[in-house]
């Protein structure tokens, strides 16, 4: 078995780390009441949220069969404790809910600050933040539907996971596949994080050992997206949240 370190380099591995352990979000405990369906937007580590995401992260898209629609209702809630987003059931095969956030970030000799290069002094880094949250609802569990929304997805070949099979799960970028990849794979019941990569077609192949919720955390940084007195970078993070079927 391939170490760590075979898969990415330390600091990558330590970055893509304090995510998971940090504060990542994610999109969980999808139901229905009636005719409606809900899901929550959770902001925590380790798919434990600790507080609701801040308001300005909580920008929630609903894709269909045959493409956007209305956004969902939302509302903060207690348990668990985040956002709680409920939309009307209308018979789609597929629907695909995000949460997409931006947000830009300086550091300097006193730390982060959220803001432009320009705002600052002694700058040492700058860069924009494009964080989604995804997730799948299917009437199958098995139809992964088509969306393509953000600039990094993560498409899997099924919408839900099956115990003993391995999972195959495609990267893009700028809807190209992404070879080489990083991606954090974490098994909730297990408590494992797993840094994999995808292969040269930007597939990810994932052996699902356990029963339960799955978080799969694809990063990647473009250095030539930046605007000069502002940023130097653009850094995606895209998080897909699974089950076992």
């Amino acid at each position: 078995m391939p170490s760590d370190s075979d898969y990415m380099d330390p600091e990558t591995l330590r970055s893509l780390s304090r995510q998971i352990y940090g504060h990542e979000m994610w999109i969980d405990g999808v139901g229905r009441d009636g005719d409606e369906i809900f899901a929550y937007g959770l902001y925590g580590h380790k798919m434990v949220p600790d507080k609701p995401m801040p308001t300005d992260y909580a920008n929630v898209l609903l894709y269909d069969d045959n493409g956007r629609v209305e956004n969902p209702d939302r509302e903060i809630v207690k348990h668990p404790h985040g956002w709680r987003f409920s939309f009307k059931d209308k018979g789609a095969s597929v629907y695909t809910l995000y949460i997409d956030s931006n947000s830009t970030w300086v550091t300097d000799e006193e730390g982060w600050h959220r803001g432009v290069k320009r705002n600052f002094s002694d700058v040492k880094y700058s860069g924009a933040f494009n964080m989604v949250a995804k997730k799948i609802i299917s009437r199958d569990g098995k139809n992964p539907g088509s969306v393509v929304h953000c600039p990094l997805e993560v498409m899997p070949e099924e919408a839900t996971l099956e115990v003993g099979k391995t999972a195959k799960i495609k990267v893009l970028y700028d809807g190209a596949p992404l070879p080489n990849a990083k991606v954090i794979c974490f098994c909730k019941a297990a408590e494992e994080i797993e840094p994999m990569k995808t292969d040269a077609s930007g597939i990810l192949e994932y052996p699902v050992k356990e029963k339960g919720e799955y978080m799969f955390i694809a990063k990647h940084i473009d250095d030539s997206k930046k605007v000069d007195d502002e940023f130097d970078e653009t850094s995606f993070t895209t998080t897909l949240t699974m089950e076992t079927r």
